[in-house]
């Protein structure tokens, strides 16, 4: 397993060095709370250690996605136009029923199986987007991710709290290497960001498991020097 910079250096320095690889992480946050933004962190990570990265997206198509990450401080064209950078848009424009999201989230996991090859990460922002799906489906691509990162990749998914049933959502999280929670918090009237590290293998010594942050457009993810429970 590596240690690898995020290109954070606030981050870095409460991460006790970076974020492992290869793991399957999941992170679970509400509206708001930064989970794209977090995705992006860990997107900028792979890329900058010389890996390519396969981004699922409902954010609209590939150019719509590298511009909004744009004005979340990340600046990711040059991996894009280098073929460092695959990004495949989940939405369909249609209301997703039980049998849609079936198909979609089987469509997801037949991608990575096939294309497996040509990437060492893989980001799904958000698996919420097919929450739909019946759980069986859901359990499915949840070994999926698992198998692949034992294989030596990293998998990183996002998703909204309480989207699975009861029992899916434990399998997620008890199968992953990582879970990381996000949280809004208000502090002097400014809504602030909060993520809780509740596992992370490999995770250095001295690490922080609560940290606070804000996104800036010119700067990307702000560690704000305050720690909320």
């Amino acid at each position: 397993m590596q240690i690898l910079s995020t290109g954070n250096e606030e981050i870095d320095q409460r991460l006790a060095g970076g974020i492992p690889h290869p793991s399957f992480i999941v992170i679970e946050g509400s509206h708001g709370s930064g989970k794209t933004g977090i995705a992006l962190l860990f997107t900028q990570a792979y890329l900058r250690a010389g890996l390519r990265v396969t981004y699922f997206t409902s954010e609209g198509d590939s150019y719509s996605f590298i511009n909004k990450a744009a004005q979340s401080g990340f600046d990711l064209l040059d991996y894009f136009s280098k073929g460092n950078l695959y990004i495949y848009n989940m939405s369909v424009g249609l209301s997703i029923n039980e049998n849609f999201a079936n198909i979609m989230l089987k469509q997801l996991t037949n991608v990575l199986i096939k294309d497996i090859i040509k990437t060492e990460a893989i980001i799904i922002d958000s698996l919420s987007y097919l929450a739909e799906a019946t759980a069986d489906y859901v359990r499915l691509a949840i070994e999926t991710f698992r198998r692949i990162s034992d294989e030596g990749k990293s998998v990183v998914i996002t998703f909204h709290p309480n989207s699975f049933q009861q029992e899916v959502d434990l399998m997620m999280k008890n199968s992953a290497d990582g879970y990381i929670r996000l949280t809004e918090a208000s502090i002097a009237g400014r809504r602030l960001k909060v993520m809780n590290i509740i596992k992370l293998k490999g995770l250095q010594s001295g690490a922080q498991s609560n940290i606070t942050f804000d996104i800036d457009p010119a700067f990307g993810i702000k560690v704000i020097p305050i720690v909320v429970s």
